[in-house]
C-alpha cells in the first residue's frame, strides 16, 4: 500500500503494495529515484517515550483550512505547522489541524513542483529540516500514486493508541534488531498505522500490508493484528538485509527506490524529533481520484453518515 497520505493502489510485491490513491504521508510528485539516495542500517536508538495523555488521533475534518497559492503564503503556513507540531503542546484538535496545513500544502506542491526550493528557502531554519523531510516524502509517495477512477472500498476504524503502537515497535526492535523508526514510517505509510481497513489491489492485507504468501513465511496469527503484524515486517526486514542496508531491505518490502527513500525520510524524522511520532500520528488521509483529492474521514466505510470531502486544487 501507499502512504495514508497519498492512497491510490500501487501493486506491490514481497510485503506490501502501496495503497492505491491514498496518502497518509503527504507524497509529492517528483522524479523517482533510480536508486536510493541513503543506505542504513537497524538503528538501535531508542523510541520516544509514550505521550503523557495518549492523543486520540485526528478527528473529522469539519473545517478544511485554506492553504497558500504562492511560495511565501505557503512557507508561513508550513512554518508555523512545523512549529506546533515540533513543540507536541498544542491540544489535541490544535495538532491535527496543523497536521493537515502540513498534508495540503505539501500536496499543493505537487502541483508547483518548481516552487518547492522557493518554499523551503522560506521557511524558518528551525522548522526547514522538518518541512524539507515532508516535503520530499510526499513528493516520493505521490510520484508512486496514479489517480483512481472511483473511492475505494474501505474503512476508516481507530487506530490503536501511541503507547500500545510504541510498544509494539520496541518489542519488534528488541526482537530483531530492526530499528523502531523504520517500522513505524512503514506503519505510517502504509495505512496511515492501521487506520485504513481493507486489502489492497494486489490483495495485500493488515496494517503492514502483507500478501498472504509472504505472511506464511514471516507472520504469526491474525494479519489483522497490529502487533503480529509489525513483528512480521521486522522479521522480513531482518531476513532481507536490514542490519547491513536498510534501503535494500526496504527495497525487498516494497520495489520501488522512490518507496524506499519516503520511509527513510520519515524515520530520519521519528529519530530527530521527541514528536514527530503524535504529528503524523494526527494525520488525515487524503485520496487520489482522477476528479481531484479527497479527504476520507473517521469513520468513512462504516457510517452512511459520513462521506468524503472534496479539497481545492
Amino acid at each position: 500500500m501507499l502512504p495514508a497520505v497519498v492512497r491510490g493502489l500501487v501493486p506491490l510485491v514481497a510485503g506490501c503494495s502501496i495503497a492505491a490513491g491514498a496518502v497518509a504521508g503527504c507524497a509529492v510528485a517528483g522524479p523517482v529515484a533510480a536508486r536510493p539516495s541513503r543506505a542504513g542500517i537497524g538503528h538501535r536508538a531508542a523510541p520516544p517515550s509514550p505521550p503523557g495523555p495518549s492523543p486520540a488521533g485526528p478527528g473529522p475534518a469539519r473545517v478544511v483550512p485554506v492553504i497558500g497559492g504562492d511560495p511565501e503564503r505557503l512557507a508561513r503556513q508550513l512554518t508555523i505547522a512545523e512549529r506546533v507540531l515540533g513543540e507536541g503542546r498544542a491540544p489535541a484538535a490544535a495538532l491535527g489541524r496543523q497536521a493537515l496545513i502540513v498534508q495540503l500544502a505539501c500536496l499543493r506542491l505537487t502541483a508547483h513542483p518548481g516552487w518547492a526550493g522557493l518554499v523551503i528557502r522560506q521557511v524558518a531554519p528551525a522548522q526547514r529540516t522538518a518541512a524539507t523531510a515532508d516535503i520530499a516524502a510526499t513528493a516520493d509517495l505521490v510520484a508512486l500514486t496514479p489517480p483512481e477512477a472511483r473511492l475505494p472500498p474501505w474503512r476508516i476504524i481507530q487506530a490503536q493508541s501511541l503507547a500500545v503502537l510504541l510498544g509494539d515497535y520496541r518489542a519488534a526492535q528488541a526482537a530483531t534488531g530492526v530499528g523502531w523508526s523504520y517500522l513505524a514510517a512503514i506503519n505510517f505509510v502504509e495505512t496511515d498505522f492501521g487506520r485504513i481497513a481493507g486489502p489492497s489491489s494486489a490483495g495485500a492485507q493488515g496494517p503492514m500490508q502483507f500478501l498472504p504468501a509472504t505472511w506464511a513465511s514471516y507472520g504469526r496469527g491474525d494479519i489483522r493484528s497490529p502487533h503480529a503484524a509489525i513483528m512480521a515486517a521486522a522479521r522480513f526486514l531482518l531476513a532481507h538485509g536490514a542490519a547491513r542496508n536498510m534501503s535494500s531491505a526496504l527495497y525487498a518490502y516494497n520495489p520501488s527506490w522512490t518507496y524506499a527513500d519516503a520511509v527513510l525520510r520519515y524515520a530520519d524524522r521519528l529519530r530527530a524529533s521527541p514528536h514527530a511520532l503524535a504529528g503524523y500520528y494526527h494525520r488525515q488521509i487524503i485520496y487520489r481520484l482522477a476528479s481531484g483529492w479527497v479527504l476520507l474521514p473517521p469513520g468513512y466505510g462504516t457510517s452512511p453518515a459520513v462521506h468524503p470531502i472534496r479539497l481545492h486544487r
